[in-house]
């Protein structure tokens, strides 16, 4: 899971979500297809978390470098009450 800041007006609070950005990830390449069969369209989705909830859900995307250019490197760690905060460790949270 890579941390990504958010695009404009997307109703996410925080100023990032997690995702998983492998094009081999079986989610993200089953995705294609059912978008097409089911939807028409030429779209997938990838694995998306809320870091400020835990919350999964799908992350809409359109190609397979969509947002992967808001990738940033962020630690994630648990504050005091109990929610996700980042950091700032160099390693982007990933170990």
């Amino acid at each position: 899971m890579q941390a990504f800041e958010l695009p404009e007006a997307t109703g996410w609070t925080g100023e990032f979500q997690l995702a998983c950005f492998n094009d081999d990830c079986p989610y993200f390449v089953r995705g294609w297809a059912h978008m097409k069969e089911n939807f028409a369209v030429n779209a997938s989705y990838r694995y998306r978390i809320d870091p400020s909830t835990g919350a999964p859900s799908p992350l809409p995307v359109w190609s397979a470098t969509a947002l992967k250019d808001r990738i940033i490197e962020v630690a994630i760690g648990e504050k005091a009450d109990g929610d996700l905060a980042a950091d700032g460790d160099e390693n982007g949270g990933q170990k």
